[in-house]
């Protein structure tokens, strides 16, 4: 006892800003606290986003909207085990579980599609319970994550890349133009688009991305990384003008009856939701475990960008590990509290790179906020009442620079002849398998057979992105690049 607080007592004596800069070592609390919360601030957003598009499409798919004692609980878990992987990785478990690095987890839209088709087909419980199993597989995976990964080549994960931000359009922009909420029947009872209806969401959102849009254009240096913050809050105080219009913000789920509505603990998901050994479907487990290898795959690429900006070198061995083992172990405890799984996130890498301070002290205030405003009832609540229509206003930025981000890592893999047909081949038929309507909606899963399970796993754009390039990858020969041999011409 006495050596820990002899090691506090120097830590806390040997603070300097310069350590900032380093990895290790203390840092005034002024530096600390500043640093932290703008990493909050550029990832609380998308945190919280992907649970709630995934409740809000079952509930659209299946006709039965989700409890919002889940919905609620499902926010705050998601800020919760936001902060404790953070924390993991930050200060690893016997210096194995953590990779020992500046990482922020937050939950990922990697998951959106294939969760969101598993929990209106399937149920809830089946998509929890299949997060849950995915992420423990993980974990041994993690344990060889830096011989494996070798086999992944640079066109793949910029395929994986593209995918994800491909996948994420039609999300956007449904809600930006509000198509749930406008369409209506018309004299003939034909369900058109009411732009009578949708004027106000479109207002809304569109200003929304106009704010995005003006604070990346004219704010520099640091404070460039709140652009959603500040998007959403202008977002917000729009909506509020529509109130008396059409309730567009709903207040009414500020109801505090008790201690409990001010204070609650993140709860399993089991003591909210029944569930049993049914919730067990091979199926489902294996498309998500799928999921999960791709998404491993972009955070070694995030933490990959990370070493080399900000310590000039590869990952370690033992870094690959304790970063894909935490994210791993973190993601299936998301499971179990009922939210969506976390990755590590890459808009966090990047303010560690632009700001270089990559002391792990500097960041630990943020796990520890966000831990604690887990526990905070109206938060969840105010998050409930932001408009679909102002997410999406802050999200189509985000999501269209996914996009370009995954064309960026094509280039710096090369416009080579193969990674070309790699590339045209796996977004053709990848992508393309996902706007046929007629063929991804088929992906019922209700009849336990093969068939099915193939249909739900293509209607992922990330998931056919990964398998197409990573079997063309090898399927293609290199010597394909070579220009072709001139004949000689007889004498």
């Amino acid at each position: 006892m006495n050596g820990l607080l002899q090691r506090l007592k120097g830590f806390w004596a040997s603070r300097s800003q310069e350590n900032a800069f380093r990895l290790d070592g203390g840092v005034p609390l002024g530096v600390a606290f500043t640093n932290s919360i703008q990493h909050i601030l550029a990832m609380f957003i998308g945190n919280i986003a992907p649970i709630l598009i995934i409740f809000a499409s079952v509930g659209a798919k299946t006709g039965v909207n989700v409890d919002p004692e889940i919905i609620s609980n499902g926010l705050r878990s998601a800020i919760f085990m936001a902060g404790i992987g953070m924390l993991i990785q930050l200060y690893p478990i016997g210096g194995k579980i953590g990779a020992k690095l500046p990482i922020v987890l937050g939950s990922s839209f990697t998951f959106l599609g294939i969760l969101t088709i598993v929990g209106a087909t399937k149920g809830l419980g089946v998509m929890f319970v299949s997060i849950i199993i995915g992420g423990l597989i993980i974990v041994p995976l993690g344990l060889f994550a830096h011989k494996w990964i070798k086999l992944i080549k640079p066109v793949v994960r910029a395929m994986v890349v593209i995918g994800l931000g491909l996948s994420l359009l039609s999300v956007g922009v449904k809600d930006f133009i509000a198509v749930d909420l406008a369409m209506a029947p018309n004299q003939q009872g034909q369900m058109i688009y009411d732009f009578g209806i949708a004027w106000p969401y479109l207002l809304v959102a569109f200003i929304t991305l106009t704010a995005y849009v003006l604070w990346q254009v004219f704010v520099r240096g640091r404070h460039q990384s709140l652009a959603l913050l500040v998007a959403m809050g202008m977002g917000f105080l729009v909506a509020c003008c529509f109130i008396p219009y059409n309730n567009m913000v709903d207040f009414s789920v500020f109801q505090f009856n008790g201690v409990s509505d001010f204070v609650n603990v993140p709860r399993p998901i089991f003591t909210l939701l029944p569930m049993s050994w049914e919730d067990f479907d091979i199926g489902s487990i294996l498309i998500v475990l799928l999921i999960y290898i791709v998404s491993t795959v972009e955070s070694i690429g995030g933490i990959s960008g990370l070493t080399a900006a900000s310590f000039g070198r590869a990952p370690t061995d033992q870094e690959i590990r304790g970063m894909v083992i935490t994210n791993g172990l973190s993601a299936s405890f998301c499971g179990f509290f009922g939210t969506a799984p976390n990755a590590t996130y890459a808009q966090n890498i990047g303010i560690v790179n632009q700001t270089g301070i990559k002391n792990r002290f500097a960041l630990l205030p943020a796990a520890l906020i966000l831990i604690l405003a887990s526990f905070f009832t109206p938060l969840a609540s105010f998050l409930r009442c932001i408009p679909s229509c102002v997410l999406a206003g802050t999200m189509i930025g985000l999501f269209g620079s996914i996009a370009i981000i995954g064309m960026q890592m094509l280039a710096e893999a090369g416009f080579t002849k193969k990674n070309v047909l790699i590339a045209s081949i796996s977004v053709c038929l990848g992508f393309g398998l996902t706007v046929i309507h007629g063929f991804t909606e088929s992906a019922g899963l209700y009849e336990q057979n093969v068939f099915n399970y193939i249909v739900a796993l293509t209607s992922n754009p990330v998931a056919n992105c990964f398998v197409l390039s990573l079997i063309l990858s090898f399927a293609i020969p290199d010597s394909f690049n070579d220009p072709p041999k001139e004949k000689k011409l007889d004498a």
